[in-house]
């Protein structure tokens, strides 16, 4: 055997075979070297039949030894991997796996299908549905735009009181005859807007703070059961903030108008309002992925008697957010 092809081997391993000792440059190929020995090969001998039989045989049995080492490896990596993954999978609801908000803007109320007017000791309700607005004059002669997916409640006869008094869940536009003598009060949520005679919007859906907006004349607000405590002026609304103070601001005329129209008319105005109106007007349940959106100033005018998916369509041309309909709500990206 030539002197370069030599390796010295260590003691063969029970699991592995020959280990080749770290000096010998080729013991990548012990195994190869060590049958070329064996054959003889290197010297020009050739081995008995036998001595080559035998030496094939011993490769084999090691190389099948070295595959099922092998696989077992594989197939235990494989599993422990399958393991966490399963792992996973099984814990991942009761972990936050997304970083994204979920801002819900508006939430599905229960509404009829149709206008429906009911009475009840003397007291008339009527509701509207999803897009659809009514308008309703009351026994002293007042008017009342009431909007989508609202509810007013109101005596069928006020002469015999000392108060006006009607009850709203969701939005309207009062036009109130004057009457020094009867106070007329609208009761919304947790406030209420006393008047004699003037042109004013209350908006009061569930889950949002009541809002008053003033016209014409003048109006006091303040909370229910307790004596009003702020006037607002025409051009005013009032907001009830979550720790009970009347907030006054600007009122958006645009926005305001735009209701009566039939139309979503915004002119500078929050997402966030777009959004609570859209909701309102549909009934249809919004959630948004993005806080800093709901801050962002939107321009758009448009009508509101149109499908869903078509108002969406034209804002997502706006290219401010991604709108999807998807499983009856609103999803705002």
């Amino acid at each position: 055997m030539k002197e370069k092809e030599k390796c010295t081997m260590k003691a063969e391993d029970s699991n592995y075979g020959p280990v080749a000792d770290n000096r010998c440059p080729f013991s990548e190929n012990a195994e190869i070297h060590r049958l070329q020995n064996a054959f003889g090969e290197a010297l020009g001998d050739m081995p008995l039949p036998e001595e080559t039989r035998k030496e094939w045989s011993i490769f084999v049995q090691r190389q099948e030894q070295k595959k099922r080492k092998l696989h077992l490896r594989i197939w235990l990596s494989g599993g422990i991997a399958a393991m966490l993954a399963l792992s996973i999978l099984l814990w991942s609801p009761w972990q936050k796996t997304d970083n994204r908000q979920f801002i819900e803007i508006f939430s599905a109320l229960h509404a009829p299908e149709q206008i429906t007017t009911t009475e009840e000791n003397g007291i008339i309700i009527i509701s509207t549905p999803p897009a659809t607005t009514t308008k309703v004059t009351l026994e002293d002669g007042s008017k009342v735009l009431l909007n989508a997916n609202s509810r007013l409640e109101y005596p069928k006869e006020f002469a015999s009181k000392k108060r006006r008094i009607v009850s709203l869940t969701g939005e309207a536009r009062f036009e109130v005859t004057k009457d020094n003598h009867h106070p007329f009060i609208v009761s919304a949520g947790k406030m209420q807007t006393q008047v004699l005679g003037t042109v004013f919007d209350v908006n009061a859906y569930p889950g949002n703070p009541p809002v008053v907006t003033l016209y014409q004349g003048h109006v006091s607000v303040g909370k229910v059961k307790s004596l009003p405590e702020k006037r607002i002026l025409p051009g005013q609304c009032a907001t009830l903030t979550a720790n009970g103070d009347i907030q006054l601001s600007k009122a958006t005329q645009t926005e305001n108008e735009g209701w009566l129209k039939d139309e979503f008319y915004y002119d500078n105005t929050e997402m966030l309002t777009v959004l609570q109106n859209i909701g309102t007007w549909y009934n249809i349940s919004i959630i948004c992925h993005s806080a800093n959106l709901l801050h962002k100033r939107v321009h758009f005018r448009f009508s509101r008697n149109v499908p869903i998916k078509t108002l969406l369509n034209v804002l997502n041309d706006l290219n401010i957010a991604h709108f999807q309909y998807d499983n009856k709500q609103i999803i705002v990206e």
